[in-house]
C-alpha cells in the first residue's frame, strides 16, 4: 500500500511545483476555446449576455474604484489601479448606455484593423501599464517617464491620420485578410500594425521590471512579507490574456469575439480588485519620497569633503574638488569604511533589526546617503542586499536568545528578533543553517552539556568580496566545574 502512495505523492508535489504554469496553460486554453465557441452563437443571445456582462463590468470597476481610493494608505499604485477599474467602468458604462439608445453598444466599431479601434486598444494598453510600473518599481514612475511612454501610442495614430491627409483620404481598405495580405508592404497597413504591436511592448516594459523586482525589494526593505510577487506575475499575466484577446477581435471581423473580451475582463477585474483591496501596502507612507534626490546627495558628499579640505588649508594642503559623477564615485568609494564602521556601531548599540518595520531609509539616522547610496552600500561594502544584511543580525539574534532563553518557544523568538512572523522566521532559519530553529537549539544545548561550554553568540560583521567571510559565530569558553 505504501509503494502505491509513493507515485500519487510525486505527481502533487510536481503539481505544486508547477502549478501556476498549468494554471496560466489552462486558462489560454479556455480562452481560445471560448472564442470559438462564442463567435458562433446567434446575434440576439449575445447581445443579451453582452449588456449583462458590461452592466456587472461597470457596476464593479466604478464600484471597486470609488472602494479603493477611499482605503488609506494604499500608496500610488493602489491609486492607479483604482485609475484603470474607473477608466474601464467608464468605457463599459458609455457603452451600455449607447447600447441601449442606438442598439450597437461599443465606444467604437469592432471591425478588422479598425483605426478607432486600434487607438483604443493602444490608450488602454498604456493605462494598463501604469500600475505594475509603479508596483514593480515605486517612485520611479514620474511625469516625464509616463509621457515618454505614451508617445508611441500617441505618435503612430498621428503619422497615420497626417499622412491620410496628405493623401486626400486616398487609402486602401483593410477591411479582410485578402486585403491584409494584398497591401501588406503598404505604409498604412505597417502604421496598423506597428499599434496592434503597441500592446506587446507594455508586456515586456512590465517582464522586465518584474525580473528585477524582488532583488530590488531585498535592496529596500528588511522583509518580504507583504511583497506580492505573485500577484504582480498573475497581473502580467492577466495582461497578456488581454492582449491576446484583443487581437482576436481585431482580426476576426466578428463582433461576436468581444463577448469573451468582456468575460476575460470581468473575471480579472474581479480577481484584481480583491487582491489590491486586501493587500497590505509594505512600504510607509511618503517612504519614496525620501532621498530620491541623486544630486543633493552628490553635493552633501562634494560639501563634506570640502570642508575637511579647508581645515588643511593652513597646513599647506592643496585643495581639490572632484568633478561631478566620477568624482562623487571616488568620494563614496573612499568614505566606504567609515560608512561600514558607523553602520556596524549602531547595529550593535541600537539594534534597529529588531524592529518589524526596519526599512533601508531609516540608516540615514546616522548615514548623511540617499536612498541610491544607502542600497550601493550594502551591495559594494557587504556584497549582500539590506535585506540579507538584516536577516543575518536577525537571525544571530535568535540564536542568542535559542540559547540563553530556553523559556522562550519558537513564537516568542521569532517576535524577539524582529521577524515579522513565525513561519518567516523558521523558512529563514531553516535556509540559513540547514535545520529547524528547535532542531538547531536541541543540537547546541546538547553540545553544551556534553562539551560543559558556555556559548555566547556574537554577531561579526560580513567583509568585503574578496575577503574572508566570516559570518554569525560562536565563542566557546570553558565552564566553571561545579
Amino acid at each position: 500500500m505504501p509503494q502505491k502512495l509513493f507515485p500519487a505523492n510525486n505527481r502533487l508535489t510536481l503539481f505544486l511545483k508547477y502549478k501556476r504554469t498549468i494554471i496560466y496553460t489552462a486558462i489560454l486554453i479556455l480562452v481560445a476555446v471560448g472564442h470559438h465557441l462564442l463567435m458562433q452563437m446567434p446575434i440576439e443571445s449575445f447581445r443579451y449576455i453582452r449588456w449583462s456582462i458590461i452592466s456587472m463590468l461597470s457596476f464593479l470597476c466604478l464600484g471597486g474604484s470609488i472602494m479603493l481610493m477611499m482605503r488609506k494608505n494604499g500608496g500610488r499604485a493602489r491609486t492607479l489601479f483604482a485609475f484603470v477599474m474607473c477608466m474601464v467602468g467608464l468605457t463599459n458604462l458609455l457603452s451600455l448606455i449607447k447600447g441601449l439608445t442606438t442598439g450597437y453598444a461599443g465606444v467604437v466599431e469592432y471591425k478588422f484593423l479598425s483605426l478607432p479601434m486600434l487607438i483604443y486598444g493602444s490608450v488602454y494598453a498604456y493605462i494598463f501599464l501604469l500600475y505594475p510600473l509603479e508596483a514593480l518599481r515605486p517612485g520611479w514612475l514620474t511625469l516625464r517617464r509616463a509621457t515618454f511612454l505614451f508617445l508611441p501610442a500617441a505618435v503612430i495614430p498621428g503619422t497615420f491620420m497626417l499622412a491620410t491627409k496628405m493623401q486626400h483620404g486616398s487609402l486602401p481598405a483593410v477591411d479582410s485578410w485578402a486585403t491584409l495580405l494584398g497591401e501588406f508592404w503598404n505604409f498604412h497597413v505597417w502604421l496598423r500594425l506597428f499599434m496592434l504591436v503597441y500592446p506587446v511592448f507594455g508586456l515586456l516594459i512590465m517582464l522586465r521590471y518584474r525580473s528585477n523586482y524582488e532583488e530590488w525589494c531585498e535592496n529596500n526593505y528588511a522583509s518580504m512579507e507583504n511583497i506580492d510577487i505573485k500577484w504582480l506575475g498573475d497581473y502580467i499575466f492577466g495582461n497578456l490574456v488581454i492582449t491576446l484577446s484583443c487581437e482576436i477581435v481585431v482580426l476576426s471581423d466578428n463582433i461576436r469575439s468581444v463577448l469573451m473580451h468582456n468575460i476575460i475582463f470581468l473575471l480579472f477585474f474581479l480577481y484584481g480588485f480583491y487582491r489590491v483591496l486586501f493587500q497590505k501596502n509594505p512600504y510607509p507612507e511618503g517612504y519614496f519620497k525620501v532621498g530620491l534626490d541623486e544630486t543633493k546627495a552628490e553635493i552633501r558628499e562634494v560639501m563634506g569633503i570640502g570642508k575637511r579640505c579647508q581645515s588643511r588649508v593652513g597646513e599647506g594642503n592643496m585643495v581639490l574638488m572632484p568633478e561631478k559623477g566620477s568624482g562623487t564615485n571616488c568620494l563614496f568609494a573612499d568614505k566606504l569604511p567609515e560608512y561600514r564602521e558607523k553602520l556596524e556601531q549602531w547595529m550593535l548599540s541600537e539594534k534597529p533589526h529588531l524592529r518589524k518595520d526596519f526599512k533601508l531609509t531609516d540608516t540615514m539616522e546616522i548615514l548623511p546617503l540617499n536612498r541610491s547610496y544607502l542600497s550601493r552600500l550594502f551591495n559594494e561594502g557587504y556584497g549582500e542586499s539590506f535585506y540579507q544584511f538584516v536577516m543575518r543580525y536577525r537571525i544571530a539574534e535568535s540564536k542568542h536568545l535559542l540559547l540563553s532563553r530556553s523559556d522562550l518557544n519558537i513564537t516568542c523568538i521569532a517576535d524577539l528578533s524582529g521577524f515579522s512572523s513565525p513561519s518567516v522566521f523558521g523558512r529563514a532559519f531553516t535556509q540559513e543553517m540547514s535545520c529547524s530553529p528547535t532542531q538547531w537549539r536541541e543540537k547546541e544545548m546538547a553540545r553544551k552539556i556534553n562539551t560543559h561550554e558556555k556559548i555566547d553568540i556574537f554577531v561579526y560583521p560580513v567583509q568585503k568580496n574578496g575577503q574572508q567571510n566570516e559570518r554569525t559565530t560562536c565563542r566557546t569558553a570553558s565552564a566553571p566545574e561545579s
